[in-house]
C-alpha cells in the first residue's frame, strides 16, 4: 500500500510541476502580448499628436458649395455599361 501511495503522490507531483511551467509560460506570453499592446497603443497616440500637430502648423481651407441646379430635361438618359 506504501509504495501504491508514493507512485501516487509522485504522479502527482510531475502533474502539478507541468501544470505550474504550463501557467508561467502561459503568463509570460500574455505579459509580453500585453507589453506589445500597450506599445501599439503608445505609438498610435503619438501619431495622432503628430499629425494634429502638423494639422494645425498648416491650416486647410475647406470650402463647400451647392452644385448647380439641374436642367430639367423632356428626354430620357440612358447609360450604357459595356460588360465584359
Amino acid at each position: 500500500g506504501d509504495s501504491m501511495g508514493q507512485a501516487g503522490r509522485s504522479m502527482a507531483k510531475g502533474g502539478i510541476k507541468v501544470g505550474v511551467t504550463v501557467a508561467g509560460v502561459a503568463s509570460s506570453a500574455a505579459r509580453n502580448v500585453a507589453k506589445h499592446a500597450a506599445e501599439a497603443a503608445e505609438s498610435l497616440v503619438d501619431l495622432v499628436a503628430e499629425a494634429k500637430a502638423e494639422m494645425e502648423a498648416t491650416p486647410v481651407d475647406v470650402t463647400v458649395t451647392k452644385p448647380a441646379a439641374a436642367k430639367k430635361s423632356s428626354k430620357a438618359a440612358v447609360n450604357s455599361i459595356p460588360v465584359q
